[in-house]
């Protein structure tokens, strides 16, 4: 027979063990009760522990915590602690304070135990930094794919699985009608909470569509989980207590099977699908999306060659614009594709399926052509884009030349610049290429330079005769003079090397008279004219 002394020093560690971190100890019976509570009731919540005792456990804590607390208890593994949460506690029960909670369901066990802590100010500082995580806000399509990505490859480095549910509410359009805007805007605000704490760190959870929604989470997650949630709360929502329908979709991203560029496609592809389909559409795992898309993509590729082989797009003009006398130093040729597809993505298409040389072939026949036939006459300068990966390849460059040498000398109207000029990794190759084409008497701009190590190494390795601003420094200058310092340096050492330096995506005049301050002579942006169809420009009056 155990010995009393023994037992109750071991029941005396366990309860030094419980609230050396915490103050109120509750036990949740399987029909939902406080069945005993230990600690500090009485200063925690302003009643006694007997008070306590046989009350529904959600009582305890404030309304708009109630449905992450139902959550939390109705998800709960055996053996597997959740938390630490932020939480405000009843007005009523617990004078509206904040307190931290954790929580456990023991193995072989119905009951629930959840301890809260408030006293010391660890708890307070831990308190603080959790409510910021529990602020939580749903993405929108574009930053959810950045969030993924980030989440997968960290998963892909730890050796983690991670999946992603999709969340569709039906016939949206109507219930939001038939429920009204104030009780639509608080269910969503609690959909933002639910998939929000259900989401990585927090912060991969996305509203895709009006009544769309998608979320990053592990392995202890699953979408019969999170549509039961959500049906829950739209039963609650609903004034007329009938809720509505919620369907859910839940996508492995079997990480071993795809490369990282693999499984990006794969994602973009798969969230595509979700808004123009919802949840009926047949994807299971990163990997049968991505044979999806590569199935699609077969048409997408017969369309491309034909895009090139017919040369069924057009040229466009935006001006680069000397800051000193508003006249345009030269224009950049810019291609627009007839069927209305988005010109980036059709560049970016070429370049995943290794027809960027192709292409960049195809607009360099249409410049040619059209300077030699369709200019008028005119001497002005025109800049056309080269992709870094066609510049390393061989043929291409061969091909290029070629066309050069067949036609009139345009070396004095035509410039080339070299886009994704990140993506080079050949730089004594192209530094050759774009020496043969100073040689031919043409000029070479280098594109998407910024202030990184890596764009100073190519500016060291390319032997350029212009770079060109990525624009997201010309929109920082205006406000962080870090940035503005670094155009500057940038500046002066381009002029030490006989490099010119145009700034591009110039919005307001603002930028323009920064920009001059800074000794930067060119420009091309919105502020001077959007690119049209014919290369034509009123000049800019600029202001002294």
């Amino acid at each position: 027979m155990a010995d009393p002394k023994d037992l109750k020093k071991q029941r005396d560690r366990f309860l030094a063990f419980a609230f050396a971190s915490a103050d109120l100890f509750l036990e949740i019976s399987e029909d939902g009760e406080i069945s005993h509570a230990f600690g500090a009731a009485k200063s925690l919540t302003g009643i006694d522990h007997a008070t306590l005792s046989g009350r529904p456990w959600l009582d305890v804590f404030s309304h708009n915590d109630r449905v992450a607390m139902s959550s939390l208890h109705r998800n709960a593994r055996d053996g597997q602690r959740c938390g630490p949460l932020a939480v405000t506690l009843d007005e009523k029960l617990g004078a509206g304070k904040s307190a931290i909670v954790t929580a456990i369901r023991m193995p072989d066990s119905g009951d629930f135990y959840l301890t809260l802590g408030f006293t010391s100010e660890l708890m307070r500082r831990i308190a603080e930094d959790m409510k910021r995580h529990m602020d939580y806000s749903l993405l929108d399509k574009d930053e959810f794919i950045v969030a993924a990505k980030e989440a997968l490859g960290t998963a892909r480095s730890l050796g983690q699985d991670l999946e992603m549910t999709l969340l569709d509410i039906g016939d949206v359009k109507n219930v939001r009608k038939r429920l009204g805007e104030d009780v639509w805007n608080n269910f969503t605000k609690s959909v933002t909470g639910i998939l929000g704490m259900r989401s990585v760190d927090g912060q991969a959870a996305a509203e895709i569509g009006d009544g769309r929604y998608s979320v990053i989470h592990n392995s202890t997650v699953n979408s019969d989980m999170l549509q039961s949630e959500l049906e829950a709360l739209a039963k609650k929502s609903d004034p007329e207590g009938k809720g509505f329908d919620v369907s859910s979709k839940t996508v492995s991203a079997d990480l071993e099977s795809l490369s990282e560029r693999e499984t990006m496609k794969a994602l973009i592809y798969t969230i595509n699908e979700f808004e123009r389909r919802g949840t009926s559409l047949n994807i299971d795992t990163l990997n049968s999306s991505f044979k999806a898309y590569v199935s699609v993509n077969a048409q997408k590729i017969h369309q491309f060659k034909t895009i090139i082989s017919q040369l069924t797009f057009d040229l466009h003009y935006q001006p680069i614009v000397n800051f000193e006398t508003g006249e345009a130093s030269h224009f950049e040729m810019l291609t627009r594709f007839r069927d209305g597809g988005n010109t980036q993505e059709w560049i970016m298409f070429g370049e995943d399926i290794g027809m960027a040389a192709d292409f960049d072939i195809a607009v360099c026949d249409r410049a040619i052509n059209y300077l030699m036939y369709k200019s008028s006459g005119r001497r002005t300068k025109f800049a056309v884009n080269l992709s870094g990966q066609s510049m390393q390849n061989e043929q291409f460059f061969r091909t290029l030349i070629a066309k050069l040498d067949l036609g009139q000398d345009l070396s004095d109207r035509l410039i080339f610049e070299i886009t994704e000029s990140n993506a080079i990794s050949e730089l004594e190759m192209v530094n050759s290429f774009i020496k043969t084409l100073q040689k031919k008497g043409y000029e070479v701009c280098l594109d998407d330079f910024g202030a990184g190590a890596a764009s100073f190494q190519y500016l060291q390795k390319l032997h350029v005769d212009y770079v060109k601003i990525d624009g997201a420094y010309t929109q920082k200058i205006l406000h962080s003079e870090r940035d503005a310092v670094l155009l500057k340096n940038l500046s002066q050492m381009c002029k030490d090397l006989n490099i010119g330096v145009i700034a591009e995506r110039i919005e307001d005049a603002a930028q323009v008279h920064r920009l001059k301050a800074l000794s930067i002579p060119l420009g091309q942006g919105y502020f001077f004219a959007k690119p049209s169809a014919k290369p034509e420009y009123e000049p800019v009056r600029m202001a002294s």
